[in-house]
């Protein structure tokens, strides 16, 4: 096996892509960031639903969810510096943050404003400074609406070399939707959107992103869904240089499983699951409701680890170790003298 170069550029980022994997090098991670949506599970007005009652029910969740975790997506609102003062975050869960601020606009596909606008006063150095290992941006993106997605592109640009500037990995989820006239249940659409997943992600890959957070490539209510969807996801994996992670899209739980059984098999490394591991545990529920909820909760992902770990590719293989000769040449004894400079 021949020896890999040391990326002494990168040692900041490759720490902590290690601290957001588990100890056999996927990313188990809850996603907690839910803004709006994760309100309207209290009160259709979400206006009406106090700050603490989220405050108070996403640490209840962080706290349940982080012991089957390698990382939780915490937000800066409700939960990050939250769960950060009360301990609720352990030291050995990782942490990332989201930069965007979401319009919730329910009526309107997909749900969201699509235009991307970063949180004002929120930043990478000020993430790094407050220990989070990861930065995830999420992207509305079509191809067919050049003048946005060109804006898009350089946003990730730029955003990449902010982001390395402070050693931060940068997760890039972008989001095929349908535009006015097309309709999801159509085939020719449903090609379309595979082929815009496994494009988008390989083309962000291209422009510094270190995690790609993807949709599933297709849909599991057949076998020759399920068939297309794994060469799919097979073609996703082979033109990325870095680790890929599924994310739940509000599927149900069973499905999700399954989804998530044939990309860890085609080389995701993990996941990054929201409301299909936790949507029953949340919201004015009776004591006894929400603690069965949280309970499902813990178990489900237990049983999204366990297939992860069963069939899914390591980070690690995107960025093989060097040899211990190899780092004593590149590292010299006053490498870090100039470490960023």
């Amino acid at each position: 096996m021949s020896e890999q170069p040391v990326e002494v550029s990168r040692l900041g980022v490759i720490r902590r892509l290690t601290r957001l994997a588990d100890a056999d090098g996927f990313f188990c991670v809850a996603a907690l960031d839910h803004p709006e949506n994760y309100l309207a599970l209290f009160d259709t007005d979400v206006g009406r639903v106090p700050h603490a009652t989220v405050v108070a029910s996403k640490l209840e969740l962080a706290a349940t969810l982080a012991g089957h975790a390698s990382a939780l997506l915490l937000d800066p609102v409700w939960s990050l510096g939250q769960a950060i003062a009360t301990g609720v975050l352990p030291g050995d869960v990782g942490v990332i943050a989201p930069i965007e601020m979401l319009s919730y606009e329910p009526e309107h596909a997909p749900g969201w404003g699509v235009a991307p606008v970063l949180r004002p006063g929120w930043t990478p150095a000020m993430m790094a400074r407050l220990g989070v290992d990861g930065v995830k941006l999420i992207l509305f993106y079509r191809t067919e609406l050049a003048e946005a997605a060109a804006a898009q592109r350089k946003l990730v640009a730029e955003l990449a070399r902010d982001c390395h500037d402070d050693d931060l990995p940068l997760v890039i989820e972008p989001i095929w939707y349908p535009l006015d006239g097309e309709d999801p249940a159509d085939d020719a659409v449903q090609q379309r959107r595979v082929r815009a997943i496994v494009d988008s992600a390989a083309e962000f890959a291209g422009l510094g992103a270190d995690i790609l957070k993807v949709q599933f490539p297709g849909a599991v209510g057949s076998a020759a869904g399920r068939a297309s969807a794994t060469a799919a996801a097979r073609d996703l994996d082979a033109g990325l240089d870095v680790p890929w992670v599924l994310l739940s899209e509000g599927a149900g739980f069973e499905a999700f499983a399954v989804q998530m059984q044939i990309v860890a098999k085609a080389g995701a490394s993990g996941y990054i699951a929201g409301r299909a591991v936790w949507g029953d545990a949340v919201g004015d529920l009776p004591d006894d409701v929400r603690r069965a909820g949280l309970a499902r909760a813990a178990e489900r992902l237990a049983t999204l680890n366990e297939i992860v770990r069963r069939h899914g590719k390591p980070w690690t293989s995107h960025a093989p170790r060097p040899a211990i000769a190899t780092v004593a040449t590149a590292l010299s004894p006053t490498w870090y003298t100039s470490y960023g400079a």
